[in-house]
């Protein structure tokens, strides 16, 4: 793909308006940030309108907004059904998660885990999640980078650490309650930026919309999936749904950035409101960046076809389009739109993970008993190292691409893989906490071992580590669906080999034991 000579001055001038909003939301947010309650769950007080359009804007990312177009220019939209599952985890969030987390007042997830199991299985449980977050935060740094480079001409390593600082700056100042209001304006700018993209395809291309949708329903570009086979060896539309289920409820079940969000909203009800919105309003955001790839492929495949620079990058499509194809301004426009897929999830990703290794790590075993200013200082110092090593990760997987280490493909596959490998049957332990009554901590202990084990072994199968009949066969999006089946089962039956939980792990800690008639968290101080 050709460089661009550099950015023009009226999409110069747009994007520094967006960083300007931005920065200046954190400071405005910064004013008020004077306890680790207001730092990390916004001072239990957020409108669940907002919070439910920060669930969108966590959720979509730039892995929406670049990977979802370009697996939808070069295939279909098979890729998209394991986010169909999304709804069946926000409604198990309003059911359950949502009313425990509230009702507990705490500000780590793993908190639960200490309190229905031991001390262990809320550290594993920290430190799994965070390693996802550095793992997912620095993909999307670098995807971010990847397309304003294609964008701008400046250098990928430049505008990662550049990109990097500005979310670092308003993250640490505003803490959660910066981090959902710059996610309600990046969401409405990206979304607007999609559909800017559409309209654009629909007055360029013969036809218009009719033609858009005529050509690629011939050539099946709307297809979810083709493979209907009861087989968990391929990617069968089976696999993609029991990867999204397994996906989406230990997401709503243990994600910090979702608990967060819920603990955040002003009450009870308004948290559901937003847990529901949030699920269900990500679908359509997700098709509208499917669609996108499917325009760009009546674009630049059926209509333009000599346009397209030859051997581009799937993922570099969209960013190419962008560059080419908009006028000044309105390309400035959705530039903004590309960074603020990737900055209303790391900012989410950033105060999360400075929550959980403040709460779950430094305050319960390293430096327990200050006041809460000391933690709030802490809190930010971990937000600002957070960002430190996210942008060194970013710049890591940069340099592996450019050696050559590793193909540059769409990023969808091996993000959906990672995701599954680092999984650790976390998922498993958390239903064991809340659906059964049974589980105590050395069985569930034994279960996660296992849950380990497997997980390696299923890697090392799907890496060609293994081969033969040592190998797994399943499908490599089914190592966290296993992993999590794993934990559960063995959890479960292990616990029998061990006594009971006594009463004070088992009280308003599970469905069965829940204290029905607490009160909605909105009344309490």
């Amino acid at each position: 793909m050709e460089e661009a000579a550099g950015i023009r001055t009226g999409d110069l001038i747009t994007l520094l308006a967006y960083f300007a909003v931005t920065i200046g939301i954190g400071v405005w947010c910064a004013r008020r940030m004077n306890s680790t309650e207001g730092y990390f769950v916004g001072g239990r007080a957020m409108p669940g309108w907002a919070v439910g359009i920060s669930i969108i804007g966590t959720a979509i990312s730039s892995v929406t907004f670049l990977a979802y177009p370009g697996s939808a220019f070069v295939g279909d939209w098979s890729r998209l059904v394991p986010n169909f599952t999304i709804p069946i985890g926000a409604i198990f969030a309003v059911l359950v998660f949502v009313p425990f987390y509230r009702r507990a007042r705490i500000v780590s997830v793993n908190e639960y885990l200490e309190l229905r199991f031991a001390p262990w299985a809320r550290a594993y449980s920290c430190v799994m999640w965070t390693i996802i977050q550095f793992f997912r935060m620095g993909v999307i740094l670098f995807l971010i980078a990847l397309a304003v480079n294609a964008m701008t001409g400046y250098s990928i390593s430049f505008l990662i650490v550049v990109l990097g600082i500005l979310i670092i700056i308003y993250t640490v100042m505003g803490g959660i309650e910066a981090v959902i209001w710059t996610d309600v304006i990046q969401t409405i700018v990206l979304m607007l930026g999609g559909l800017v993209c559409i309209a654009v395809v629909f007055l360029e291309v013969p036809g218009g919309a009719s033609g858009v949708f005529n050509q690629a329903w011939d050539a099946s570009k709307f297809h979810l999936s083709a493979d209907l086979d009861w087989n968990f060896t391929q990617m069968t539309i089976w696999v993609a749904i029991l990867f999204g289920l397994n996906q989406n409820i230990q997401e709503f079940a243990s994600d910090q950035t979702k608990v967060q969000r819920y603990c955040a909203a002003k009450s009870d009800s308004q948290a559901a409101q937003a847990t529901l919105f949030g699920g269900f309003g990500c679908i359509p955001v997700w098709m509208i960046f499917m669609f996108v790839g499917t325009c760009l492929w009546a674009f630049y495949t059926v209509a333009f076809p000599a346009v397209l620079p030859a051997g581009i990058l799937e993922d570099q499509v969209f960013p190419y389009f962008i560059l080419t194809e908009l006028p000044i301004g309105l390309a400035g426009f959705v530039m903004a739109a590309v960074m603020a897929a990737a900055m209303s999830s790391i900012d989410s990703s950033l105060n999360g993970t400075a929550a959980v290794i403040t709460s779950d790590l430094y305050k319960r075993f390293f430096v327990p008993g200050k006041d809460d200013s000391h933690y709030l200082n802490v809190g930010r110092t971990l937000t600002i190292i957070c960002g430190g090593l996210m942008i060194f990760s970013s710049w890591g997987l940069y340099n592996i691409i450019t050696a050559g280490m590793i193909e540059q493909k769409t990023f969808l596959d091996s993000i959906f893989f990672f995701y599954a490998l680092l999984a650790g049957g976390v998922g498993g332990l958390f239903i064991l906490g809340f659906f059964t009554t049974r589980a105590n901590s050395q069985g569930v202990l034994v279960g996660i071992i296992f849950a380990i084990i497997v997980t390696l072994w299923m890697s090392a199968s799907s890496l060609g580590i293994l081969t033969g009949e040592s190998a797994s066969t399943f499908h490599k999006l089914m190592i966290g669906v296993v992993s999590n089946i794993v934990a559960f089962v063995l959890g479960y039956a292990c616990s029998y080999l061990f006594a009971r939980p006594t009463q004070d792990k088992l009280d308003n800690l599970t469905v069965w034991t829940w204290n029905k008639e607490a009160t909605d968290t909105s009344s309490n101080p």
